[in-house]
């Protein structure tokens, strides 16, 4: 799960304009803080920041860092920010799996766009309230969020962003060298490239073959320790949630408003657990190394966002699984025999078979984010305190 910082604009200077009369900022996507760039060494907290009470911040080179709170108010309400954050989980989950480390940040890094200068503006929130003067920029960016500006602009936006950034890169290329050289075979099965040569168009339907094989076994076969590993961390805590919810109900505790936000000493040591002191430091270790390696997993709730379901965590951990090992069966079927040996029906299935795999686990991750976004609540909330200013 990244965070974000949003876009800068100190109370005390004049905001950077680029050439077509729009402030240009950056914005950080973390899974740790939001930094906003400051011109000034004074810097006032928004109406945004003074409502999420968090004026705490400290200062690190020119930048001012925000609690991830306001990374997750802006995650659930900017489809900018949800796509990126949507595409670098699925990324880091499927392609390459980069762990935390103090040399290389997984923080991607997007742009964003807003008009300058004064606003003034109508928004619904009990009643219509003016809104004049918008010079903090949180404050202006969420506001041009909550007025309802084009999703699908924002969603490229967010799609741009990523693509711009050292694992969106990585990814684009992967994904455009899958795309050419699976569009490539297929053309050449379907004849569409017809080359009037049996030997000539077989050769061709090898090399592509060979070239999707390969770049399926990177990730596919590369990555298998760490997929296994991340299968056994989401089996023990789909363990533990079940055997939370048969402990309950035998001991006629009512069950959790949540089946998914297991309750956990560290954070809530007041509450009645129904797991050993043992499971209870088991399952603790285990949600923290999976939320660590996958990105987009949520073992708590918070004021923006629910905790991830379990049973969809572990769906996703098995299609990816599954992408495994289908391809360790087209690399044994692709580099065990000649294409004059090798049947037709190897390629024609495995390779589709590990793609969707993929592709599955990819889309399950969305919506599992999806579902965890607390929206409508958050949405009102900020325009409720866009409206008191």
């Amino acid at each position: 799960r990244p965070s974000v910082s949003p876009p800068s604009l100190s109370r005390h200077g004049s905001p950077p304009v680029d050439g077509h009369g729009t402030i240009r900022s950056r914005l950080r996507v973390s899974q740790t803080d939001v930094s906003t760039h400051s011109q000034a060494d004074v810097r006032t907290p928004g109406i945004i920041e003074s409502t999420l009470e968090l004026q705490q911040f400290q200062q690190l080179d020119e930048s001012v860092v925000h609690h991830d709170d306001i990374v997750d108010h802006l995650d659930v309400i900017d489809l900018q920010v949800a796509t990126v954050s949507s595409l670098a989980n699925a990324a880091n989950s499927i392609l390459m799996r980069v762990p935390p480390s103090s040399f290389y940040s997984r923080k991607p890094v997007i742009a964003l766009f807003y008009p300058s200068g004064r606003q003034g503006l109508v928004m619904e929130s009990a009643g219509h309230a003016q809104f004049d003067d918008m010079h903090e920029s949180l404050d202006r960016h969420v506001e041009d969020v909550l007025t309802g500006r084009s999703k699908v602009k924002r969603t490229l936006q967010g799609v741009w962003s990523f693509l711009k950034t050292p694992i969106g890169i990585i990814t684009g290329i992967y994904g455009f060298l899958v795309v050419f050289w699976g569009a490539a075979l297929v053309l050449f099965l379907l004849k569409w490239i017809n080359l009037h040569n049996a030997n000539t168009q077989g050769f061709w339907v090898e090399v592509c073959s060979q070239v999707v094989c390969g770049l399926f076994t990177i990730t596919g076969i590369g990555l298998i320790p760490t997929r296994a590993l991340d299968t056994y961390r989401i089996c023990k805590i789909w363990h533990y949630k079940h055997k939370t919810t048969k402990l309950r109900d035998k001991a006629g505790f009512p069950q959790l408003f949540d089946v998914d936000d297991l309750p956990d000493p560290v954070y809530d040591p007041t509450y009645v657990h129904v797991l050993t002191e043992r499971e209870q430091r088991d399952l603790h270790h285990q949600q923290v190394k999976f939320h660590e390696s996958q990105t987009w997993y949520r073992p708590h709730g918070t004021v923006t966002h629910r905790a991830f379901p379990i049973n969809t965590a572990l769906w996703i951990c098995l299609f990816i699984d599954g992408n495994s090992a289908f391809q360790v069966m087209l690399s044994s079927c692709m580099w065990s025999m000649n294409r004059f040996e090798r049947p037709a029906w190897t390629t024609g299935s495995l390779i589709p078979a590990s793609f969707l795999c993929g592709i599955i686990s990819a889309i399950l991750i969305w919506r599992g984010g999806q579902r965890t976004r607390r929206t409508e609540k958050i949405e009102n909330t900020l325009r409720t305190a866009l409206a008191k200013d």
